[in-house]
């Protein structure tokens, strides 16, 4: 691949030298609107696109981040167009919330860039969805039972995928060590497990166009082959780790028959806006999400997962800095 200076990307202000399509690695532009190299360069633009695209497909870690999408734009902060290009999957917390404009916006995002959007099925917010209508239940309101609240939650959160184009699911359960529970519970726990992944594996089953990824604590799955088929397996402990060596410690716990650890991902919050959550995206000094990203250069890990994006944003200097920043730690670019 040629070098993609000579394209006239050189407004982007991180490094852009690339030598090949193998170890070719999507600088950031920070600070730098798309649109205005559009207008001054729309050949090394569509250029910068194509060798994106292919980076896509070079082996790298990938990147996944979690985004707080909101129902209408306010600021550019809730456009799926300005986020990073080289993110790899872009996670949507509110994906109730997706306007037609915005479904645009992630359609050309992944058209111009290969990025996949995603969102996540999440076990312990449906249950808390559900006991929260059991402490408002009245006897003239009664709140449903769980089963079929969990089974209604489920049909129209995977309805989603259809209706608003979204490339994969990933579900979230972390469950607890039921080998330790006596065999009545051990049996309930079993059968609710069931009630949560099934729905999954036949979601799975019928769209072999999409993918799927899971968060949680594969030690806790009862019956982990489905996992074989999963993109990327994070470690949801990971996002409550406080340095790197308990990465080690998480991983090793959740290696067990039948999930490869291949698969395996960890993750790190990002700093958020609210100053009475400073320590939230932070492990004393340093930024959290840099030195996860360190440490999954040189792990056997195949991602990396970055929560609170959205917020991010905010920076006077760069729009997402740290974000930026944890992925060329992670897929440094070509010198």
């Amino acid at each position: 691949m040629k070098n993609i200076l000579k394209y006239g990307i050189m407004a982007f202000t991180v490094g852009v030298a690339v030598t090949s399509c193998d170890d070719w690695t999507e600088p950031e532009s920070v600070g730098v609107k798309f649109e205005d190299v559009t207008q001054k360069d729309p050949e090394g633009y569509a250029k910068y696109l194509e060798n994106l695209r292919a980076y896509r497909k070079n082996g790298h870690k990938k990147v996944y981040a979690w985004y707080d999408n909101k129902a209408s734009f306010s600021s550019q902060a809730h456009h799926v167009s300005a986020v990073p290009d080289s993110i790899d999957v872009l996670v949507l917390a509110n994906p109730h919330l997706v306007s037609n404009e915005l479904k645009a916006e992630m359609e050309k995002k992944r058209s111009d860039t290969g990025m996949q959007m995603a969102y996540t099925v999440d076990y312990a917010t449906i249950k808390k969805v559900w006991t929260s209508k059991q402490e408002l239940a009245t006897p003239e309101n009664p709140a449903p039972e769980w089963g079929a609240f969990l089974a209604d939650s489920l049909n129209i959160a995977y309805s989603y995928a259809g209706i608003l184009g979204f490339d994969r699911i990933i579900a979230a359960y972390d469950g607890k060590a039921f080998s330790m529970l006596p065999d009545d519970e051990q049996n309930a726990y079993k059968a609710d497990q069931a009630a949560f992944l099934n729905p999954l594996k036949s979601w799975v089953a019928n769209n072999p166009g999409k993918g799927f990824d899971f968060i949680g604590i594969p030690a806790n799955i009862d019956g982990v082959a489905f996992l074989a088929d999963a993109g990327v397996v994070f470690l949801s402990e990971s996002l409550s780790a406080t340095n790197t060596t308990e990465f080690g410690y998480i991983i090793d716990r959740n290696k067990v028959e039948g999930v490869s650890a291949d698969k395996f991902a960890v993750m790190a919050a990002l700093p958020v806006l609210d100053a009475n959550q400073a320590s939230v995206g932070k492990w004393g000094d340093s930024y959290s999400s840099w030195k996860a990203a360190e440490w999954a250069r040189g792990a056997d890990v195949c991602a990396l997962g970055l929560t609170n994006l959205a917020d991010d944003y905010y920076d006077p200097n760069f729009t997402y800095k740290v974000c930026r920043t944890a992925i060329q730690i992670l897929n440094p670019a070509a010198k």
